[in-house]
């Protein structure tokens, strides 16, 4: 498994997903020290097919083993809610995004930013994201990335956020410099978030 390319292991996550016995397979790997098997587990779980409540309870059993930002993400982004299961996974996603555990608050803040930033769901989720407070440097980034990512859908809660001074002074700034990074953002607005710059922090 050594090696793998990511687009490969969300080949192998879906025909694994397909499978009556997926349930054996992420048994079998949660937790493993193979960095490819525990992104493979994180790909299997989002897309495994089952009710809200026995996908929220294996994700929760897997999140203790996430200690990267790519296992991380990689589970969130194979994680599509349905019908049936997006209000449970959105209250799932509220409560990890308000813990104090590195990797879950990342892991809330991310599946709220890529999934939950519609009409229904924005608002709690700019709320969450008015509150952000976290020392670890994963977590921070995940709420700038975020930050930058929800601009698109509601530019002046994020505004609020900057102009408030609601975050931490790096935090504040990485969440400018991802701003000015993205493609989708036009160059006044790059202009207008570079103008609430704090400080001299490094923002690199």
């Amino acid at each position: 498994m050594l090696g793998v390319r990511v687009p490969a292991l969300r080949q192998i996550a879906r025909e694994i997903a397909k499978e009556s016995n997926w349930r054996n397979f992420l048994e079998a790997s949660r937790g493993h020290e193979l960095y490819e098997l525990r992104l493979l587990h994180g790909m299997v779980l989002g897309g495994a097919k089952c009710e809200a409540n026995e996908k929220i309870a294996m994700i929760d059993a897997f999140l203790p083993c996430i200690d990267n930002w790519a296992i991380c993400d990689g589970t969130v982004s194979s994680i599509k809610p349905g019908k049936t299961d997006a209000e449970p996974l959105f209250e799932y996603a509220c409560a990890c995004a308000e813990s104090d555990i590195e990797f879950r608050k990342r892991f809330g803040l991310i599946l709220l930013m890529s999934r939950f930033h519609d009409e229904k769901h924005i608002a709690r989720t700019m709320e969450i994201y008015r509150r952000f407070k976290h020392d670890g440097y994963y977590a921070r980034m995940g709420a700038a990335w975020g930050l930058a990512t929800l601009w698109l859908s509601d530019r002046e809660g994020c505004l609020g956020i900057l102009r408030k001074n609601l975050w931490d002074e790096w935090t504040h700034n990485k969440a400018i410099q991802k701003l000015c990074e993205s493609r989708r953002i036009s160059d006044a607005d790059k202009t207008l978030a570079r103008s609430l710059t704090r400080g001299k922090a490094e923002t690199k």
